[in-house]
């Protein structure tokens, strides 16, 4: 199950979606970011804010298409 919902979306190589969910209880704001590197490459971050302004990524998933 995918909750709370985020709301981006995408422009050429690259997405992006922002939300509110919450870290050991405590509110805060997440980012998550998709870039294309290249042909069947790309990159997935997540990241975490307490205000909106400095973010902390705490989750990079690289990917690659199997040929």
């Amino acid at each position: 199950r995918l909750f709370p919902p985020v709301v981006g979306g995408f422009s050429g190589s690259r997405g992006e979606s922002f939300g509110e969910d919450s870290d050991e209880g405590r509110p805060v704001k997440v980012r998550f970011r998709w870039s294309r590197f290249g042909e069947g490459q790309a990159r997935w971050e997540q990241a975490f804010s307490l205000d909106g302004k400095a973010w902390e990524t705490n989750w990079t998933c690289d990917h690659t298409r199997v040929a």
